[in-house]
């Protein structure tokens, strides 16, 4: 794959362009036996603090089973499939935030595998920052985003480069991923993006794959199912956001969902407060 070529004013810009943000935390007791493989659109952080039955509890990638261990910090990627086994013995911290490399880009969503580190004291500043008492909170709020955004740019050493070369070659089709934050929807058809870029749709899907490592299929669907999400978390009910993304009714939405996330909507809005 092409490397990109950049000078001192596009390297001041592409790290401007980059976006973090957090998106959710919390530390709680929350049951999960999860079957069927799914997957987040968001980096997700997550810390076992206290276990009565350690071996029990775990996350599953593709490389099987990692059983949680108190201390350790387990990282997984965007759009990673896994399954989780979480007894109500298991005190955690789950942090989810997005770090886009280019608008609507994460960095991490071309990585294949889990993280798993050693992160005692890491972890112990993070629930110092996040749960402080409420004189110190604005402050350490700002000490907490920085911590993990700190986190999340060590882990690029722990991946191959060419994880990397996916999401970065998107910078070449900014303009199909402005229209995509802006109007994907449910409606929006792989010919639809290649019109855009100028080419047919076979041309197009070609490039695209050979250039980003994803089909553009995958491309609008992870605008899309976004775009659901941050509906979903604003208020908006099943109906309205399946009428909003112009699917063809809440039932098609329901199963759209339910595909990429693993999981219903409705059991999404329900357990939204205890995500993992």
């Amino acid at each position: 794959m092409n490397k990109l070529s950049l000078g001192r004013v596009d390297l001041i810009k592409t790290f401007n362009q980059a976006r973090f943000q957090l998106r959710y935390f919390s530390r709680t007791y929350y049951p999960v036996s999860m079957q069927n493989w799914g997957s987040m659109p968001v980096n997700r952080i997550f810390c076992p603090l206290i276990d009565s039955r350690i071996g029990e509890n775990y996350i599953e990638d593709c490389r099987g089973k990692h059983i949680l261990i108190p201390g350790n910090l387990y990282f997984v990627p965007p759009y990673l499939p896994t399954r989780w086994q979480l007894d109500s013995q298991l005190n955690f911290l789950s942090v989810h935030s997005h770090l886009e490399i280019l608008p609507g880009v994460e960095l991490f969503s071309n990585c294949q595998q889990m993280l798993i580190l050693p992160k005692k004291k890491v972890i112990s500043r993070l629930l110092k920052c996040l749960y402080s008492p409420p004189e110190h909170a604005i402050l350490n709020a700002q000490k907490a985003g920085i911590e993990i955004y700190s986190l999340l740019i060590s882990f690029l050493d722990h991946y191959p480069e060419d994880d990397f070369w996916g999401p970065l070659s998107l910078k070449r089709y900014s303009t199909l991923s402005e229209f995509l934050i802006y109007h994907g929807t449910a409606q929006t058809s792989v010919s639809d993006i290649a019109k855009l870029a100028g080419e047919s749709r076979e041309s197009f899907t070609r490039h695209f794959t050979n250039h980003t490592g994803i089909t553009p299929k995958q491309m609008i669907d992870r605008y899309v199912i976004r775009r659901c999400m941050d509906l979903l978390s604003s208020g908006c009910s099943i109906k309205e956001t399946a009428f909003r993304l112009k699917f063809s009714n809440e039932f098609a939405f329901s199963r759209y969902f339910k595909r990429l996330m693993g999981e219903s909507p409705s059991y999404w809005i329900k357990h939204e407060n205890n995500r993992i």
